[in-house]
C-alpha cells in the first residue's frame, strides 16, 4: 500500500533484565518495556493508538503487519472513536485501518489500575482496593518526564507502597510520549489514547483509567469517558473511572486512608517527590487545609497568597478553581471561598473578552496576541480542537 502510515516489524525480546516490544511506527521505533517477570502480549493496539492523530491529520490509512493482530472488538469500534476525534478536531480525517483481525481469547486475572500516585489514580485505587491486584506506572509519560534515576527512584518508591498494600507494582518503560512530542501532537489529546490502546498489552482482566474531569466538565480531551471504553478488547475491559466526583470530594475519600494520602505524588515539576509550590501541589495542600488535613507527601498550606496560581486557569484549570470553590462553600471556609469567586469572575471576564474579540471584533486582539506572544501550542500539528465555526 503505498500511500499508508505504516506499522511494521514487530519484535519482541526478553532479557534478564527486561522484557520488551517494540514496532516500527511510520519511521519510529515505539517501544514498550517492562522487568522480566511480568509479560507483554503481541498485540498492534498500542502502536495503532500512538499512530491514529498521525494518520488523521494526514488523511492517511494505517497498514499493520499480520504480526500485530487487532481486536475484533476495538476494529468495530474504531469508526466511533476516530468520529468522536473528527468532531473534536475538525483538521482530522477519519481513515482506514488495514490489519488482521483477530478477536482477544484468553482469559486473564489481575484487574490493574494506570498509576502516578496522583490525586485520580490514588482515588480510584481507594474506591476499587479489594478488586485491584496490581498498579501500572508509565516512564517517561509526565509532562515533566522521567531521568533514569528519577524513574528508579520512582518505582523503588512505588513498588514498596504497593507491597505494603497488598499490591504489585508493573513498572512500564516507553518512549510514546517522546514520539508523540517529536510530531507535534498535543500530549492533552494524545495520552489518553496512549494509555488507553495499551491496556491489551498489560494482560488484566479490567483495567480503571483515573478520571481528570467530572461528567459535568466534559470538554476535547485525552482520557475521555467517551474513548476510552472504546479500547476495551475481548479479553480486558477499560474502564474510565470517577468521573461521578469532584476533586473535592476525591480528597474526602483519600483522607479515609493514610498510607494512600501519605503516597500522593502529584508535582509538576519533579517526578518522585512534591515541590509544594507548583501548581498541582497548591491545588492538592488547598484541599488538605480546607479539610484540616495533613500528607506527609505535602507541605502545609501555609500562606493562602500561594492560591494566586488559580489566577491563570484554562479551561481545563478552571475546574479544579470552581472545585475549591465548591469545596470550601462546603466546609465554610468563606475566605477560601471569596478567594476562588474572585479568581473564577477573572477567568469569566477573560471568556467574554474573548468572545467580544471573536464575534465582535473579528479576532483582532487573537491576532496580535499570537502575533506578540507566540504560544508554543501554535506550532503543534494536531491540538484538541481544530478549525471552529466562526472561524469560516
Amino acid at each position: 500500500m503505498s500511500n499508508a502510515l505504516i506499522i511494521r516489524d514487530f519484535k519482541k525480546s526478553i532479557t534478564c533484565d527486561k522484557t520488551e516490544v517494540s514496532a516500527d511506527v511510520d519511521g519510529n521505533r515505539v517501544f514498550f518495556r517492562v522487568p522480566p517477570q511480568f509479560e507483554l502480549d503481541c498485540r498492534g493496539e498500542p502502536f495503532l493508538g500512538i499512530a491514529l492523530l498521525e494518520a488523521m491529520i494526514r488523511n492517511m490509512d494505517i497498514s499493520i503487519e499480520d504480526s500485530m493482530p487487532i481486536s475484533e472488538r476495538v476494529y468495530k469500534m474504531l469508526p466511533e472513536l476516530q468520529a468522536v476525534y473528527a468532531c473534536w478536531n475538525s483538521n482530522l480525517h477519519k481513515v482506514n485501518i488495514h490489519a488482521r483481525i483477530e478477536p482477544c481469547k484468553d482469559v486473564y486475572d489481575p484487574v490493574a489500575c494506570y498509576w502516578s500516585a496522583g490525586v485520580d489514580s490514588s482515588h480510584t485505587l481507594f474506591r476499587n482496593i479489594t478488586e485491584i491486584t496490581h498498579l501500572i506506572m508509565l516512564g517517561g509519560f509526565e509532562v515533566g518526564g522521567n531521568t533514569p534515576e528519577s524513574w528508579r527512584q520512582c518505582v523503588k518508591k512505588q513498588t514498596v507502597f504497593a507491597q505494603n498494600i497488598g499490591k504489585e507494582l508493573i513498572p512500564v518503560e516507553t518512549n510514546s510520549k517522546r514520539v508523540s512530542d517529536q510530531r507535534k501532537i498535543s500530549w492533552s489529546l494524545a495520552q489518553g489514547l496512549i494509555l488507553a490502546s495499551m491496556g491489551s498489552l498489560l494482560k488484566c482482566k479490567r483495567i480503571y483509567i483515573g478520571s481528570s474531569h467530572t461528567y459535568d466538565e466534559l470538554f476535547p480531551w485525552g482520557s475521555h469517558p467517551l474513548t476510552d471504553p472504546m479500547w476495551s478488547t475481548e479479553s480486558t475491559e477499560l474502564i474510565h473511572y470517577g468521573a461521578g466526583f469532584r476533586r473535592g470530594e476525591k480528597m474526602m475519600d483519600l483522607c479515609k486512608n493514610k498510607n494512600i494520602l501519605d503516597n500522593l505524588q502529584v508535582c509538576w515539576r519533579n517526578p518522585h517527590s512534591n515541590c509544594g509550590e507548583c501548581e498541582k501541589c497548591v491545588r492538592t495542600m488547598t484541599a488538605l487545609y480546607l479539610l484540616e488535613a495533613s500528607s506527609k507527601a505535602l507541605p502545609k498550606l501555609d500562606n493562602l497568597n500561594k492560591l494566586s496560581i488559580f489566577r491563570k486557569s484554562d479551561e481545563s484549570g478552571v475546574t479544579f478553581l470552581v472545585d475549591m470553590m465548591i469545596l470550601a462553600k462546603n466546609v465554610q471556609n468563606k475566605k477560601v471561598q471569596r478567594i476562588m469567586r474572585s479568581y473564577l469572575r477573572r477567568y469569566q471576564m477573560r471568556q467574554i473578552i474573548v468572545m467580544i474579540d471573536r464575534f465582535i471584533l473579528g479576532g483582532i486582539f487573537r491576532r496580535i496576541y499570537y502575533r506578540v506572544k507566540k504560544p508554543r501550542w501554535l506550532n503543534r500539528r494536531v491540538s484538541r480542537r481544530g478549525l471552529q465555526p466562526w472561524d469560516i
